[in-house]
């Protein structure tokens, strides 16, 4: 299975972890043209890495859908048409062709970019099938994008401010109600966590038969520093992960939770 899919019926919240997974299918490999150990780093480099667990008491209370495969795969949350796609440009679009450094990451056969494009579109189709559940159940769906990011630049990135937050908010104007976005800022600065809006990453993701059309889904993206949670040398966890992993969920569920009272 390419991704995980849980339908939870008691809350409106529709949560999105597309760079969590660190799994290339055999199926995939022969078309890297990088050895397997460096094929690996690049995997755990490009990967956000344990959002899958650093946001687990959100996923235990919500809907969601995970990516298993790792995004040099396949990149689930870019735009599957190159030419709409900003990142393709550096050659990571949703099919990833160069590395992090810019050198040749793969040449993707026939049929294995066919078998993409339909895990790429089996995804989008249920999430969208999660969203529209919520709508008709609750009248509403509130999807939680949930990433982490590099404490520092990567060369690749287009923004390359050094002095990066604790915790991006990243923000759509149609489709993220100010007074959300109040309320989770102010939740985070009280645990102590410095707050960017759409810095350096911006943007939430919303089904795109819906985005633009539809107000009662609501998005946000959360994205982490990975220096709050992880060695970003070694990839491995801290000592205070799962202190982490607590503050950021109880952040989130308090926050919508005060948010939903206002609607």
């Amino acid at each position: 299975m390419y991704f995980e899919v849980s339908n939870n019926e008691k809350n409106p919240i529709v949560c999105n972890v597309p760079h969590s997974g660190t799994v290339i299918p055999e199926e995939f490999k022969g078309d890297f043209t990088l050895n397997e150990t460096e094929l690996q780093d690049e995997v755990l480099y490009m990967a956000d890495n344990y959002t899958d667990i650093l946001y687990g008491e959100l996923l235990f209370i919500s809907s969601f859908i995970i990516s298993k495969i790792s995004r040099v795969v396949l990149d689930i949350e870019r735009l599957e048409n190159m030419e709409d796609e900003p990142m393709s440009k550096v050659g990571m679009s949703a099919l990833y062709t160069r590395t992090s450094n810019g050198s040749l990451l793969r040449n993707i056969s026939k049929e294995n970019k066919k078998m993409l494009g339909k895990v790429y579109k089996d995804y989008h189709a249920a999430f969208l099938g999660l969203v529209n559940g919520s709508l008709l159940r609750s009248n509403m769906a509130i999807v939680i994008d949930c990433h982490s990011f590099p404490s520092t630049p990567r060369v690749y990135e287009p923004e390359q401010e050094v002095n990066r937050p604790d915790i991006c908010l990243g923000v759509d104007k149609y489709h993220t109600p100010q007074e959300l976005v109040t309320i989770l800022k102010s939740s985070f600065e009280e645990v102590g966590y410095s707050v960017g809006i759409n810095t350096p990453f911006a943007g939430s993701i919303v089904p795109l038969s819906l985005y633009k059309k539809d107000k009662r889904v609501i998005s946000v993206m959360i994205e982490i520093n990975r220096k709050l949670y992880m060695h970003e040398e070694t990839f491995e966890k801290t000592s205070n992960f799962s202190e982490v992993s607590k503050a950021i969920s109880r952040c989130v569920i308090t926050s919508l939770n005060q948010f939903v009272k206002t609607i």
